[in-house]
């Protein structure tokens, strides 16, 4: 088999692998830890997207990322294409333009997914967990810096809405704790979910550290034999 091909296909499975990842913590009652304004606590589908960099550079990386991040914008909005502007509006209380769509797209999904793909800049001969824990630890930060962003300037009338409705929630909470202010609220918000996601990965990078080292040894051996 052509090397590209072995890599294409070796991105595919790994993103959905993912995906399944994402899909099971979704649905299975107890596992699905979503925040109320969005985002995972502890989600894990992180890592066999990292591992694409890993393995193949950043070119697979980021399309892997790129995939996922349409499967995301997919699954949340595929029901309210014909309607998304009105379904946005009647969301935050604020006229959605075209430009806020793009926005949306850009700092809710490519930029935030396809970053999983710059663990591809820490591919090396050899696979030490220092290039796991970079690469985990640079996906992290990018991810934080776009939701944020995405935070105050597509969702700001979302969280000023529920807190005035009186809505009761983590969100509401940390809003109020950083009296209403919405470059605080965005960052502590998006912290605690992309926080407990890096833990959790590294803590299990770091337990299949052996058996990544095999599966890395032998997809570099492959790419060198074609």
């Amino acid at each position: 088999m052509n090397k590209e091909l072995r890599k294409l296909l070796t991105t595919t499975i790994l993103v959905v692998v993912a995906i399944v990842i994402d899909v099971l913590i979704t649905v299975i009652p107890g596992l699905n830890l979503s925040m109320p304004m969005g985002g995972k606590l502890f989600g894990i589908s992180l890592i066999p997207l990292v591992l694409i960099g890993l393995l193949f550079g950043l070119k697979y990386g980021l399309l892997g990322g790129f995939i996922y991040a349409l499967y995301n914008f997919s699954f949340d909005y595929l029901i309210y294409l014909s309607t998304l502007q009105a379904t946005l509006e009647s969301w935050t209380g604020t006229p959605w333009s075209f430009w806020h769509i793009m926005a949306l797209i850009l700092f809710d999904y490519i930029i935030p997914f396809m970053a999983f793909g710059l663990s591809g800049l820490f591919k090396k001969n050899d696979l030490k967990l220092k290039n796991i824990v970079l690469s985990v630890t640079l996906v992290s930060v990018v991810r934080l810096i776009s939701s944020s962003i995405a935070g105050v300037l597509l969702w700001g009338s979302s969280i000023q809405y529920a807190a005035s409705a009186g809505d009761n929630n983590i969100a509401t909470q940390i809003f109020s704790f950083v009296n209403n202010n919405l470059v605080l609220y965005s960052l502590i918000y998006n912290i605690i979910y992309i926080l407990t996601t890096y833990i959790a990965s590294l803590i299990i990078f770091s337990s299949i550290k052996n058996s990544l080292i095999i599966i890395y040894d032998k997809a570099n051996q492959n790419t060198i034999d074609q």
